[in-house]
């Protein structure tokens, strides 16, 4: 039996409100915490990897952070690159699971194995980890800030 596929086609609406929410608690982190581009920080948390955010890239409109999470006693290491756009007051993840620059969509199917809103998934990733940051995370001027990433 053929089935046709819907082509995925994203929520914009949902996509920019998610957005919108990342930037106002990516905000509540980074803002106490002067930094100048290539400067970090860390929030501690008990008993989860370590995670450093640090300003990559910073303009009048634009500010972009890496958030790393490198745990020496496991093989867990990610890394995301989220831009926060101040004139629209939108953030959204730019590349992330150690990947290149993400698509809007990915094809599907594919040879990566991506699913068609992969894009979409990271940054409902990345709210809910503010979240966790925001509820848990003490901010330090050290390297290093604690966290977990689950597959």
């Amino acid at each position: 039996m053929n089935r046709i596929r819907k082509k995925y086609i994203p929520d914009l609406k949902e996509f920019m409100a998610l957005c919108a929410s990342n930037y106002a608690k990516l905000s509540r982190l980074v803002d106490s915490v002067e930094l100048e581009v290539g400067q970090g920080f860390n929030l501690e948390i008990d008993k989860q990897p370590n995670l450093l955010i640090s300003l990559e890239q910073k303009s009048k409109h634009t500010a972009t952070y890496k958030l790393l999470q490198d745990e020496k006693d496991i093989s867990l290491k990610r890394q995301y690159l989220v831009r926060m756009y101040h004139d629209a007051k939108v953030a959204e993840v730019l590349s992330g699971l150690n990947q290149g620059m993400l698509p809007p969509v990915y094809p599907y199917p594919n040879n990566l194995m991506k699913q068609p809103d992969e894009k979409i998934q990271l940054n409902r990733f990345l709210s809910e980890w503010l979240s966790f940051c925001l509820e848990f995370g003490q901010p330090h001027s050290l390297d290093r800030t604690q966290l977990v990433f689950f597959n």
